[in-house]
């Protein structure tokens, strides 16, 4: 029976030999530097607010930004902020073309249909910011990929995505995931992201925990 999750360091090559083996879930440790990790944060704080979203206007650093709290007529209950990262912003992050050409690899599209995708920065806010078990059709992403932005122990206390593999539910909590690591996970497995730091109230601030993700869809958005 396969690991159903490795732990790598250092040589992302061994990132595909994993995915060749259908490997569930991996994580690399330290994929993006702590400092590309808080720029990019501070980049979705500073180019965001309540007033833009209201009346749906953007500037060029990001393409859309929403907040969901316990939305209405949704099949998954979730307390997150979502920030579509625009092609400008990607341009000023060589460190991002490290994620395309590895997910170049490792995405399956069907022949003849464009894909078409989105660096999204997904904010899970101390007081509660949590997604329930949701999962997705595998392809074409085939594995999906997850990138913590902010440091545990500062940023955020408790609070990581959880998946379930073969009945059995891995909480990655002992595993210490912290800012720029990747967690790489076969896209149509249950997962969740448990609730950041419940026991505080609910600010949508600078901490909590912070993600970048690249979803891949056929069709347009």
């Amino acid at each position: 029976m396969k690991n159903e999750i490795v732990i790598l360091k250092k040589k992302t090559d061994l990132i595909l030999k994993e995915v060749s083996k259908e490997t569930p879930l991996i994580i690399f440790k330290q994929f993006l530097k702590s400092q590309v990790c808080k720029k990019i944060v501070k980049l979705c704080i500073d180019n965001c607010s309540l007033e833009n979203h209201r009346k749906k206007k953007f500037n060029k650093v990001l393409d859309f930004y929403s907040i969901d709290v316990l939305p209405k007529n949704v099949k998954t209950n979730r307390i997150f902020r979502t920030f579509e990262l625009s092609g400008y912003t990607v341009n000023k992050f060589k460190e991002l073309k490290k994620i395309i050409d590895l997910q170049k690899k490792i995405i399956k599209p069907t022949p003849k249909k464009k894909i078409y995708k989105k660096f999204q920065v997904i904010h899970y806010p101390k007081g509660g910011g949590h997604f329930d078990w949701h999962h997705h059709p595998r392809y074409p992403t085939n594995y999906g990929f997850i990138i913590t932005l902010s440091k545990k122990g500062k940023n955020f206390n408790q609070g990581v995505t959880n998946f379930k593999v073969r009945k059995k539910i891995l909480n990655l909590e002992k595993f210490n995931i912290s800012i720029g690591d990747l967690i790489l996970f076969r896209f149509d497995l249950p997962h969740s992201i448990s609730k950041v730091d419940s026991k505080e109230d609910l600010r949508f601030d600078s901490n909590g925990r912070w993600t970048l993700v690249l979803p891949v869809y056929h069709g347009k958005f």
